[in-house]
């Protein structure tokens, strides 16, 4: 009986046998694709497992220094079970970059060659003390041997020689060796200036996702680590080519992109992103606002006197507290910046006292690792999240709570109305997927990218502004018939190959017309002259006429289409009445003028300039305007809004 046991006995004594991991396998992997937002960037490495089976640790290595712990997160590949994910860092004796290693196998070369030229120096004060032992004992033999009458001339000669021919010898290495060293010396700093510049601190460190996963039977798998880094942002500049005969605007899109993150991307897929990276996938939870009657405080006054100031510095905390809650740690950067750590764990600190515990049933108690956002990554981070996200929620309703009370208690008469105009988190996201594989080191200096490069057709006219200058530009209205979004950022023009300014390119989506400045063209010339003034008194008000005169000439010998732009003055109330009494010329009837100037006052003209207008045949718009208003009074002007 005890040999039929046996068997099933064997079975279950080793199925109660503790299981042993295989070996750890240790790889940096490939960065394979980076998503670059503005102000950090989400990293992918491919991480090739082999034929590696079974329980296994696996230690991604060689993580940049501006990894955040928190973001780590390992997506398991076919037949791979990922059981944790955590992130360590471990001392080293060289410095882990190869550019660094460099720097510091040069930097000892220079520090090898000092201690010679030292030794060197050595030697030379040696070999000086044994010329003055030598000088000593010559001219005391001298004079003992004059004294006798048997001094040898020529022997004495030839030692004098020799001393002075030493001694000249020496000072001249004397001097070659404190050059050396002065130029070694400079080398030394310049080289240690790179490698701090480089480094920015310590760098002798490695740092480490540690995945532990169940790999299965032995085949061939793989698994993808992503993660987040910081000192990586980019933005959108241009380059506008428009065509010498002016049919056409290239206009070159690009990126201009900063990464100090600690790593190299080489040829790798790239997206550059507008978006802020979240790792929180559930709206924000709103609460009810419950109101009551009473004195409002000091505090509440001084609000009240600037409603637009206070509502102003409200929604930059809500945008603040809002990215906050998108991410994984508070001690992010897109949710510091600007703060100091000290300011930026009050502000966390202060949330988690204003937010109750019952508001957070599972979510584990709120204590210092926590707070910063410390945890370990992976699975770590998981629970610091929950916290931070339910805190944010509770900070995001207290804002609101103060603004929606400041729309029930302000006067919005006392201050101009708070715009709540685009931001990082809050305004216009877009993504673009560059179309081929991209390198970018790591390094301080900006790194232009070409995004897309885009033939707009267009309208290209001339705009004449003498109330503001004499000089008339070149412009064309683009549409933009493409499907792609174009951001806001500065832009250098070139008109027939050659560089004729600079500017800026609003937002403009698909569709959307964009307005180019082309530069200055100088066959045209424009003035305003006042020509005639007339004032009269009626009842208890003061009439006031104004006769002007605008004045285009053309130089060139083509025709040219010219917007002429002046103003009527713009009331702030009824107490000044304007009147455009004869436009000279029939205003534009353009849609968009229409809609969004002519309200405000502008005047615009669109004139067919002949060529040769100059002198007597120049082209004209005589236009004239009236005032009324109390004839006690005089017109002042109002502050720029």
């Amino acid at each position: 009986m005890t040999a039929r046991l046996a068997p099933a006995l064997l079975v279950l004594l080793s199925s109660a046998l503790p299981l042993h991991a295989a070996d750890p396998i240790t790889t940096e992997g490939r960065v394979a694709a980076v998503t670059v937002y503005q102000g950090q960037a989400l990293v992918t490495r491919d991480v090739e497992l082999g034929d590696a089976g079974g329980l296994t640790e696996i230690v991604v290595t060689g993580l940049p220094e501006k990894v955040q712990p928190g973001s780590l997160y390992a997506e398991p590949g076919d037949g791979v079970v990922v059981r944790s994910v955590r992130y360590r860092t471990r001392p080293v004796e060289q410095d882990v970059r190869a550019e660094v290693r460099e720097l510091d196998e040069q930097l000892q070369a220079v520090r090898d060659k000092l201690n010679a030229n030292a030794r060197r120096r050595a030697l030379l004060g040696e070999r000086t003390e044994y010329l003055k032992k030598m000088e000593g004992f010559t001219t005391g033999t001298a004079n003992a041997e004059l004294k006798s009458g048997v001094l040898n001339a020529e022997t004495l000669k030839s030692l004098t020689e020799f001393v002075f021919t030493e001694r000249t010898e020496i000072a001249e290495q004397e001097l070659a060796s404190q050059v050396e060293e002065r130029e070694l010396n400079q080398e030394l700093e310049l080289l240690q200036r790179k490698r701090n510049v480089l480094t920015q601190g310590s760098a002798k460190t490695v740092r480490e996702a540690v995945v532990f996963a169940d790999l299965g039977e032995e085949a061939a798998k793989a698994l993808r680590l992503t993660y987040i880094v910081s000192d990586a942002t980019w933005s959108p500049s241009y380059n506008l080519r428009a065509d010498a005969d002016q049919s056409r605007v290239l206009v070159e899109y690009n990126a201009s992109i900063q990464q100090m993150s600690g790593e190299d991307w080489t040829d790798v897929d790239m997206t550059l992103s507008t978006a802020t990276p979240s790792l929180v996938a559930t709206a924000p939870r709103l609460d009810p606002l419950a109101i009551r009657l009473a004195a409002p405080t000091q505090q509440q006054i001084e609000a009240r006197r600037d409603i637009a100031k206070a509502k102003s510095e409200l929604l930059a905390q809500q945008r603040k507290l809002a990215n906050f809650r998108n991410l994984y740690a508070a001690d992010s950067p897109v949710f510091t910046e600007g703060l100091n750590a000290e300011a930026a764990d009050e502000l966390f600190s202060r949330q988690a006292a204003q937010t109750p515990a019952s508001s957070m049933p599972n979510a584990p108690a709120i204590s210092g690792e926590f707070r910063g956002g410390r945890a370990a990554g992976g699975f770590g981070g998981m629970y610091a999240s929950a916290a931070n996200g339910a805190i944010a929620d509770a900070g995001l309703n207290r804002i609101s709570n103060e603004m929606q009370l400041l729309d029930y208690n302000g006067d919005l008469s006392r201050g101009r109305r708070a715009e709540r105009g685009p931001s990082d988190s809050q305004g216009i996201s877009v993504s673009y997927t560059l179309p081929s594989a991209t390198s970018l080191p790591s390094r301080s200096d900006r790194q232009l990218i070409q995004i897309a490069a885009l033939p707009l057709e267009g309208q290209f006219y001339r705009i004449a502004t003498p109330v503001l200058t004499e000089f008339v530009y070149k412009e064309a209205m683009l549409i933009n018939s493409t499907d792609m979004v174009l951001l806001a950022g500065p832009a250098a023009t070139f008109l027939g190959g050659e560089f004729v300014g600079r500017g800026t390119v609003p937002t403009v989506a698909a569709g959307e017309s964009l307005h180019v400045g082309l530069g200055i063209d100088t066959s045209l010339r424009v003035s305003r002259e006042l020509v005639k003034k007339e004032s009269r008194t009626q009842g208890g008000n003061r009439l006031v006429t104004f006769d002007y005169q605008l004045a285009l000439e053309n130089f060139s010998g083509q025709e040219v289409d010219v917007r002429l732009m002046d103003r009527l003055p713009k009331p702030e109330s009824n107490e000044i009445k304007v009147t455009l009494v004869d436009p000279g010329k029939p205003l534009s009837e353009d849609q968009e003028y229409l809609k969004n100037q002519r309200k405000d006052g502008l005047l615009r003209w669109d004139l067919q300039v002949p060529a040769g207008a100059t002198g007597l045949n120049q082209s004209t718009v005589d236009y004239t305007i009236q005032l009324e208003y109390d004839k006690q009074l005089q017109i002042v002007g109002m502050p720029a809004k």
